[in-house]
């Protein structure tokens, strides 16, 4: 299904990731002693290897597409790059997973008409968007908020966190959501707050990123399309070799430019309307 679903990036891709899926580089199922999660692991030379905890549930479909997309981002930079800049930052790392994901939610779409699997489908993608677009830049603006006591030489306690966590609660949801006294504690378990700070705001400028590289990918003329694709894949063999920013811009996402960002917005509209509408046939 994941093979398939990457069709619209031309045979050698396709070829390519059913090569990475077949090739003994895959931990696949959960096992006693292994760590949770899944990632890709780029090694020079070698290739990419994939760590997953696959347990047959779309979850794990859409997870193994997205850890599939950084593997075929790694092969493909490190088809072309040299040792010095084949690595990509963590600027566009987000970029290749998360477009996989798109292609994987458009393949199961296309072959599916009960309502009632494509309202799930759907749901999935809407609850993809608020987790790795709107809740990384709240958490992207909490990490600011905290970093920015610290260097005011402010004390930073656990009923200073939560209160500037409650507070972008209430911001960002207003009475969307009915608060409870736990959710104040939610930075205390991102581990990226504490290993990796100013992490998160890159999983939501990738995100943005995929959505306007999919968007363009997929309008326009035979010529406009295939023009965008062949930009894209062109952004995944450039590995680090340039700076990320002059890597998107060359792709043709701009980041500076607001509708990158109205691309993420305009597809969760676009997501929500099906949803009614899948709903509505169900009822």
């Amino acid at each position: 299904m994941v093979v398939a679903s990457v069709a619209p990036l031309g045979a050698d891709y396709q070829a390519q990731m059913q090569a990475l899926l077949t090739g003994r580089r895959v931990d696949v199922y959960e096992n006693e002693g292994k760590r949770v999660g899944a990632y890709s692991a780029p090694i020079y030379g070698a290739g990419a290897f994939m760590l997953m905890n696959y347990n047959d549930t779309l979850d794990a479909v859409f997870t193994l597409a997205h850890e599939a997309g950084h593997s075929m981002h790694t092969t493909l930079a490190f088809a072309t790059q040299p040792y010095v800049t084949a690595n990509y930052t963590i600027f566009v790392a987000e970029v290749a997973s998360t477009m996989n994901e798109r292609l994987m939610l458009r393949q199961m779409l296309a072959t599916t008409t009960d309502p009632k699997e494509r309202f799930v489908l759907i749901q999935h993608a809407v609850d993809n968007i608020v987790g790795t677009f709107y809740t990384q830049v709240m958490f992207a603006d909490y990490e600011l908020q905290a970093h920015r006591l610290a260097e005011q030489g402010q004390p930073i306690t656990a009923d200073v966190l939560k209160g500037i966590y409650g507070q972008l609660l209430q911001d960002y949801y207003g009475d969307a959501v009915t608060p409870d006294e736990l959710y104040r504690y939610t930075w205390a378990r991102i581990p990226h707050f504490f290993n990796t700070p100013y992490y998160v705001f890159q999983y939501a400028t990738c995100f943005a990123s995929s959505a306007q590289l999919y968007k363009t990918m997929n309008t326009g003329s035979d010529a406009d399309r295939a023009a965008a694709t062949a930009r894209y894949l062109e952004l995944l063999r450039s590995g680090g070799s340039d700076y990320p920013m002059n890597e998107l811009k060359k792709a043709g996402v701009d980041l500076t430019q607001g509708a990158t960002v109205h691309a993420v917005v305009d597809q969760m509209d676009e997501l929500v309307s099906q949803l009614e509408t899948e709903a509505a046939k169900i009822k």
